[in-house]
């Protein structure tokens, strides 16, 4: 059983009298603890394939299965209630919360699939931190972090509910080459620690050696290379 599947998936734009197909009968299935990068040119539905997947847009054919559950055809309600308790985002601007503290922002987000208890909470908050690095940003607010260390709090932020997928958009964009290469390899520490599948749509082709498959989308196809 895979983690995640997109099933011939199609979606398409009107553009002026012109139809412009973005994603054309596309499938992508991806396993348990599995790191997936996405290439392709801007303008190629990058962006439109992890939105899809990240059930935030409709497509207009095709279906997405979440550990072995068909959820294209739930209502609206189900599907926020899915994004919440199965998938994890990471953005390429770490949309941090910046009136909330780093451990506020994680517990704010663990208590949307509580937890047995507080002290299990905490725990599991204090010791994602510690994975990635960032302990010492615990009490801090966005303003007072550093690029680094606001990328690594995303990233926390997204496993924190033990999600079934991640799906990452550019995250290491406005990084530089060595900042972004350590966000990479924590994603895909955390999707080993985890056995989490994660897709990564990226343009940094520096950092492909860190992921498990690699796939291209162009004109609407996507090809394994």
């Amino acid at each position: 059983m895979f983690a995640l599947e997109l099933n011939h998936i199609s979606k398409a734009y009107q553009d002026g009298e012109r139809e412009n197909l973005v994603l054309n009968d596309l499938s992508l299935k991806i396993g348990k603890g599995e790191f997936a990068a996405v290439l392709g040119p801007s303008g190629s539905g990058k962006s439109t394939l992890l939105t899809i997947a990240g059930m935030l847009l409709s497509a207009d054919k095709g279906n997405i299965i979440i550990n072995g559950d068909n959820v294209s055809d739930r209502k609206q309600k189900e599907w926020t209630k899915i994004r919440r308790e199965k998938l994890g985002f990471i953005f390429q601007n770490h949309q941090l919360l910046p009136y909330l503290t780093t451990e506020e922002q994680l517990k704010l987000v663990a208590d949307m699939k509580p937890y047995k208890t507080k002290e299990e909470r905490n725990k599991a908050v204090d010791e994602l931190l510690q994975e990635l690095g960032i302990s010492n940003c615990n009490k801090k607010y966005p303003k007072q972090m550093s690029g680094g260390e606001k990328q690594r709090a995303a990233i926390a932020r997204a496993f924190i509910n033990r999600p079934e997928v991640i799906l990452a958009d550019e995250p290491t964009a406005s990084l530089d080459g060595t900042r972004g290469r350590q966000i990479a390899e924590m994603i895909r520490q955390e999707v080993k620690i985890r056995n989490t599948a994660a897709i990564m749509v990226t343009h940094d082709e520096r950092i492909l050696d860190l992921v498990d498959s690699v796939y291209r989308l162009d004109y609407g196809n996507l090809l394994k290379i």
